[in-house]
């Protein structure tokens, strides 16, 4: 009956996700709403606009930091945006554009648009390609907070001391990413069980999200990724997650520890 609801308030379609993760969610809901059980519950679903965004949120994969396995991050630097940046300069400039999947409140997307701004660091007087980073998440609380740009102390703590005076300002016991950064980077509510509206990205991170999905959604969500980037595009999943199917047949591995792909056909 969740589902089902789900499916008709919101067209969110659970029967694509593990079914373990979403009883677990379900459960917690339950728990938080001091519901008295399963039927109850239900009955407050359909009655509470609020309950359902509550439900849909815990649903999301909102667990993410700055920087999380900074070796991930300075791998894709070196062997995805590097290539691409100069790839782009013999170009005599050009727009890189990366797609940050699943970005949750949006840290992730904002070190992709910090590594990027870095590695443009080191280029000569040449023309620099510009960069623009797109971050996407089911959660609209999530997305609306990835607007902001607005993170605690706590929240910035993955940021290397020697970049954060660089890309964040101070405000109050809080810090806030800097405006330069920001006008590179969009959010916007999307849900990747569905056709990316945007296409022809050059780069496509999304960590540590698949392994929400079900097996049987594995694949479409994999080739929903694949048709957003361009051929030579780069992928990067979580450490956790792995190229399965038919899916292999369209990437090559960059590398292999650190998840890197790059699409061939």
């Amino acid at each position: 009956m969740v589902r089902k609801h789900l499916l008709m308030s919101r067209g969110v379609d659970l029967s694509s996700y593990s079914r373990s993760f979403v009883m677990r969610a379900i459960r917690k809901r339950v728990g938080r709403s001091r519901s008295l059980g399963y039927t109850d519950y239900i009955r407050l679903l359909r009655e509470s606009e609020a309950e359902t965004s509550e439900l849909l949120n815990a649903l999301s994969i909102n667990v993410t930091e700055f920087f999380r396995d900074k070796g991930a991050f300075e791998a894709f630097s070196e062997k995805a945006i590097r290539p691409l940046i100069h790839t782009k300069e013999s170009l005599s400039g050009g727009i890189i554009r990366i797609w940050s999947a699943g970005c949750a409140t949006g840290q992730e997307t904002y070190t992709l648009a910090i590594c990027a701004v870095e590695e443009l660091k080191k280029m000569g007087d040449f023309p620099k390609p510009m960069v623009t980073t797109l971050g996407t998440d089911l959660s609209i609380p999530a997305i609306n907070a990835a607007r902001t740009g607005v993170f605690t102390a706590e929240q910035v703590k993955g940021v290397p001391q020697s970049l954060l005076p660089s890309y964040f300002v101070k405000r109050g016991d809080g810090y806030e990413v800097a405006d330069f950064i920001k006008r590179t980077v969009r959010f916007f509510n999307g849900n990747l069980l569905e056709e990316p509206h945007s296409k022809f990205f050059d780069a496509v991170v999304c960590r540590n999200v698949m392994i929400y999905f079900s097996r049987q959604m594995h694949d479409t969500v994999m080739m929903h990724l694949h048709g957003a980037l361009r051929v030579g595009g780069y992928m990067m999943l979580g450490k956790t997650e792995t190229l399965l199917g038919s899916p292999r047949n369209y990437f090559e591995t960059v590398d292999l520890e650190n998840r890197i792909f790059r699409k061939t056909k």
